[in-house]
């Protein structure tokens, strides 16, 4: 037997049931908008470090040492090769001995 509902049509649900069901719903509310809070913070936080992590990338491939530097790296180069030919000079004369 089919029983047809309509605007007179009533049914009843004990009221702790209707609690119930009202603070699931409440909870389930609440988590909802919380994790998408949560997302969206993290994918803000995402994006903001990814931003600088780009800026850090463009100042390291674009940075060029001063001139004094450069100046400094040259000599101290220099100096080294300088090193190498009278360490050599120096193996052979211990050599000759």
């Amino acid at each position: 037997m089919a029983s047809k509902i309509n605007e007179t049509s009533e049914f009843t649900i004990p009221l702790k049931n209707l609690l119930g069901l009202i603070g699931f719903t409440a909870v389930a509310v609440w988590a909802y908008f919380g994790i998408t809070e949560r997302i969206t913070f993290l994918e803000h936080n995402y994006e903001m470090t990814r931003q600088e992590v780009r800026e850090h990338d463009e100042w390291i491939n674009d940075f060029v040492p001063p001139p004094e530097v450069q100046d400094a790296i040259s000599r101290v180069r220099a100096l080294e090769l300088h090193i190498k030919v009278l360490e050599t000079k120096l193996e052979a004369v211990i050599d000759e001995q």
